[in-house]
């Protein structure tokens, strides 16, 4: 994408390159700032809309990144104005307890721009926080802590 935005004299034809004027020192430097000036908004405008797809975007079905399971992320049966993540599908390794249709994450809600925080089950009444960012419009990355201990869980949306 930046490539996109900056043009240079290496970007252009050869028979330009040679017909191209000679400029003074102190207008190539002038010159040479205004496509800065120009350019780098162009480029932080455009990185911005791609990193941080709509609040609404993380709904959807999420398979693990080992694949053992896939959560479905939705409006909260207790509060529609929080999404829950629950699980909808799940490989078991043999004595591992099922999770099957129990909400694993609950109160998912937005903090800033792509990033949520939420709280994450693990046991009836027993939860941790969790912060989820948005990698990518297909990327989910999930760091649940406890205390000064942190675990990462990569998530990718479905299709």
């Amino acid at each position: 994408m930046i490539t996109f935005f900056t043009l240079s004299a290496s970007s252009l034809p050869k028979k330009q390159k040679a017909t191209r004027p000679h400029l003074p020192y102190a207008e190539r430097k002038v010159r040479s700032g205004l496509t800065k000036a120009l350019v780098a908004p162009l480029v932080l405008v455009s990185a911005a809309s791609q990193a941080s797809p709509a609040v609404s975007d993380i709904k959807g079905d999420w398979v693990l990144d080992d694949g053992n399971a896939v959560a479905r992320v939705a409006p909260c049966a207790y509060a529609p104005s929080r999404l829950c993540a629950i699980v909808i599908q799940e490989v078991l390794a043999p004595g591992e307890e099922s999770a099957l249709n129990q909400i694993v994450v609950r109160d998912i809600r937005p903090t800033k721009l792509g990033q949520f925080s939420g709280q994450y089950q693990i046991g009836p009444q027993k939860t941790l926080p969790a912060t989820i960012k948005i990698r990518s419009a297909t990327v989910l990355e999930m760091k649940i802590c406890m205390g000064i201990f942190c675990d990462t869980i990569k998530l990718v949306r479905k299709v």
